[in-house]
């Protein structure tokens, strides 16, 4: 019962402070443009009224880069790892990733708003493809393995329905966190508008 109670904490732990380093990567990539953001546990507030399109598409690629560069970073670690906190550890590093990827499966783009596709223009790709959708499904997948074959998930059905309990407790705890955070904070800061979008962006 206490190793179930560390375990949980670890991840959910894990889980948080994976969500602030997608702010933080949005955070940094804005204060290096001279742009003032604050970085808040499940959101990025411009704190300037107006921003153009190709700062913006920057911003997003900082907290796209940062929930990525996390997850190849753990992998090697959890591959390396012998204690039973590195299970806790890359499950919660993965739980956003898997958000995205289930996002993306049921409403086709893996971020709401238009996240993904300034980054994508950031980098030269397609703005309105899923090159970033497709990353993270891939990094999910590769995740995934990591945890059934390093940790040696079982395939029996009490196991794959712990899997299926922690899934919906780490998918409740990012809902709970994203309208908590956005009840606090939207009601002092306004969304910036972004300017000079290109034409064709879709929002889906």
């Amino acid at each position: 019962m206490r190793n179930q109670i560390r375990f949980m904490l670890i991840f959910t732990g894990v889980c948080l402070g994976g969500l602030y380093v997608h702010e933080i990567g949005h955070a940094v990539f804005g204060w290096v443009q001279g742009i003032p953001i604050l970085p808040t546990p499940a959101k990025e507030y411009i704190l300037q009224p107006q921003v153009d399109w190709h700062q913006k598409a920057w911003i997003s690629f900082g907290g796209v880069m940062a929930t990525a560069m996390l997850v190849i970073g753990v992998l090697p670690w959890y591959v390396r790892a012998h204690r039973p906190t590195a299970d806790a550890v890359l499950a919660g590093v993965l739980l956003p990733t898997g958000v995205y990827t289930l996002r993306f499966l049921l409403a086709g783009r893996g971020h709401d708003g238009l996240e993904w596709q300034e980054a994508q223009s950031a980098v030269g790709a397609n703005p309105s493809g899923h090159a970033i959708d497709l990353l993270f499904l891939a990094l999910f997948l590769a995740g995934c393995a990591a945890l059934a074959i390093r940790g040696r998930t079982s395939f029996r059905w009490r196991s794959l329905l712990r899997v299926v309990a922690l899934a919906l407790l780490g998918l409740a705890v990012v809902v709970v966190v994203q309208v908590g955070n956005n009840a606090i904070f939207d009601r002092f800061f306004r969304e910036a508008t972004t300017l000079n979008v290109p034409a064709g962006i879709e929002t889906k």
